[in-house]
Formats: structure tokens, C-alpha cells, sequence
């Protein structure tokens, strides 16, 4: 019995050692072991759609992210993952051992990202602001945009009103949110932003909500003042109202096409486009710039008065002198001009 007990003892034993040389020679380095090694506490790992495994892998190893690529392999193998590879962005901490990486990457427990929309005029620059921050491209995002009309809420035969969707925000999204998901999401936003009272405000001053954005874009544009935002949009409206051309020079810079440039030559109000509001009356056919929601709403409670005309004042100041008659507004015309020649400001 002695003799039988001794061999029963020496088997344990040897069974466990058999059992901890496994672990910590396979289970161990394999599932539980730090593996993940990155030069901050957290970095994100971007995988675009259709990688394969293989590409995975070789995309961690270019990237210094593993230490051991191949106890990552046999950890995501053992794990039946690979066949699938989720798209995405990942925030990866230092330290994580190939068990906790894999679960996340097989889960598809991707992180949202930020995206930020603001400061735009054009919607090439739009799509290639967008297309810089998620998985598709500006190209893919601008074919969106050019097949997206019948999504557009409120818009009128001629206008180009796609910008119109577009509110100044970050916005949490999946970093592979389609193009035409982006403009779902947007669309969503549009919504939840003309609120019934908005809508009501809008329609009180005689326009759609998208004329309401065009109209603000031109106002976003005229002044960076902002307790002279609704006088502004007061005079353009009481223009609209008379049938007076609404002669904004922003309109002419975009027309132009050349941001860069500050002053607005005589030889620019002949530009041919309908963005000149010099040459066509009326509101241009889409805005001119991304405004800010409080300038959205600045313009929707627009000031009543008898402003016709204004012009930027004889200073830094950035604020503008109003007046209800041309004389008026001719004499601070010729001040203003008079500044801009004493300060050598020609373009």
C-alpha cells in the first residue's frame, strides 16, 4: 500500500508539473501574458474594410504593436478568430495580454470617433474635411453628396441646398460610417435641429428653412460681431422685402473663388454666377459658408427696423455703420474706402 501510495504521489506530482511546464511555456505567454506594447497608455488601431488576417497581422507587426506575433496567432486561432475580421477603429491599451486584444477585435468593439464638421464653404471642401477623419474617402463621400438631392428636406427647384444638412458640431460616429449613412445621420441632425418653433419663425419671415441657412451663411460671412448678426439679417430681409438686390459682398468672394483675397474690386461684381448678388437678385442658389447655429438663429429673430444699407466702419473694430438712405450710406461707403486706401489695403 506504502508502494502504491509513493507511485500515486510521484504521478500528482508529476502531472502538476507536467501542467505548470504547459502554462507557463504555452497558456500562459499565449492567452495571458502582456503582449500589446505601445509608446502611450492608449493608441488606436485603425482596420479598414476587407483586411484579411494575414494583413491584420502584419499590420500589428509593421506597426510595433505586438511583441510576439505569434502567441497572438495561436491566441486568435484557438479562439476561432480570423475567418472575419471587423472593421474599425480600436483604442488599445499597454499591457493587454492577446486574450483581451482578440476578444475586442472578434467582438468588433470598435470606438467611436469625433467627428468634426465647422469652417467650411464648398462641398469639396466638405467631403475632404469628412473624408480626412472616417474610412471612406473624399471621392466616395463627394459621389454621395452628388446622388443625395432627393434627400434633401424643404429644397426648391434650382437650389443647391445639400450644405443646407450641415450644422458647425462634433458628432460621434464609427469611423466606418458610410457616405450615405454620414447623410442619414445628418439628415437625423437637420431634423432635430428645425424644431416646430424654429420651423415657425422661419415661416413667419416668409422662408423655407434652407433659405433661412442660406441667408445666415451670407450674415456669417458679413460680421464676426455677434449682437450685430440679427441687425445684418434685419437689412437683408427688409432688401428681400423691397425687391433690392442684396449687394453682399461675401457672395462676390465666393463667387470669385479666391478666399484668400480681402477686398472685393469693382471688376469682381461682374463675375457671371449665380452667387453674385450684385447680378442677380434675390437669395444665391445655396450657402455660402457653414454658419453657426446661433447665426441660424440670430437670422430667424431677425431686428425690425428701416436698415437698408450698411458698411464695415473706419476701423479694426469689425463692426458696421447701418443706414436707411443712400446718401447715408455713400458717405460711410466713401470713409471706409478712404481707411482702406490710408492703410494700403488694395486686395
Amino acid at each position: 500500500m506504502r508502494r502504491w501510495f509513493l507511485i500515486l504521489v510521484f504521478a500528482l506530482v508529476a502531472l502538476l508539473m507536467g501542467g505548470l511546464l504547459i502554462y507557463t511555456q504555452y497558456v500562459q505567454p499565449v492567452f495571458f501574458s502582456p503582449n500589446v506594447q505601445l509608446s502611450e497608455p492608449k493608441e488606436k488601431l485603425f482596420i479598414r474594410t476587407g483586411t484579411s488576417f494575414q494583413a491584420l497581422v502584419h499590420q500589428l507587426d509593421s506597426l510595433n504593436i505586438l511583441e510576439d506575433t505569434a502567441s497572438f496567432t495561436s491566441c486568435a486561432r484557438y479562439l476561432k478568430y480570423g475567418a472575419r475580421v471587423r472593421p474599425g477603429q480600436y483604442v488599445l491599451e499597454d499591457g493587454w495580454n492577446n486574450l483581451t486584444l482578440v476578444r475586442l477585435l472578434r467582438a468588433g468593439a470598435q470606438s467611436p470617433i469625433k467627428l468634426v464638421i465647422h469652417n467650411v464653404r464648398t462641398l469639396d471642401e466638405l467631403a475632404g474635411k469628412i473624408g480626412r477623419q472616417i474610412e471612406p474617402d473624399s471621392l466616395e463621400i463627394l459621389e454621395a453628396f452628388h446622388h443625395s438631392r432627393e434627400i434633401i428636406p424643404d429644397a426648391s427647384p434650382g437650389e443647391d441646398s445639400l450644405m443646407c444638412l450641415f450644422l458647425p458640431n462634433t458628432y460621434e460616429v464609427y469611423w466606418t460610417i458610410t457616405a450615405s449613412e454620414l447623410l442619414e445621420r445628418m439628415v437625423k441632425e437637420y431634423d432635430r435641429f428645425w424644431t416646430p418653433e424654429r420651423q415657425q419663425l422661419a415661416n413667419k419671415a416668409g422662408y423655407t428653412p434652407n433659405q433661412i441657412y442660406i441667408l445666415a451663411s451670407i450674415v456669417e460671412k458679413e460680421t464676426l460681431v455677434r449682437d450685430e448678426k440679427a441687425t445684418i439679417a434685419g437689412v437683408y430681409l427688409n432688401r428681400l422685402a423691397r425687391g433690392i438686390p442684396l449687394q453682399a459682398d461675401p457672395t462676390v468672394v465666393f463667387a470669385r473663388g479666391d478666399f484668400s483675397a480681402g477686398r472685393v474690386l469693382f471688376s469682381d461684381l461682374e463675375i457671371d454666377s449665380p452667387y453674385n448678388t450684385y447680378k442677380y437678385p434675390g437669395l444665391p442658389p445655396g450657402p455660402i459658408c457653414m454658419p453657426e447655429p446661433g447665426t441660424i438663429q440670430a437670422t430667424l429673430q431677425a431686428e425690425q427696423h428701416g436698415y437698408i444699407y450698411f458698411c464695415a466702419k473706419a476701423d479694426r473694430s469689425g463692426r458696421h455703420a447701418f443706414a436707411r438712405t443712400l446718401a447715408a450710406h455713400n458717405e460711410n461707403a466713401r470713409t471706409y474706402q478712404r481707411w482702406l486706401n490710408e492703410q494700403r489695403i488694395f486686395r
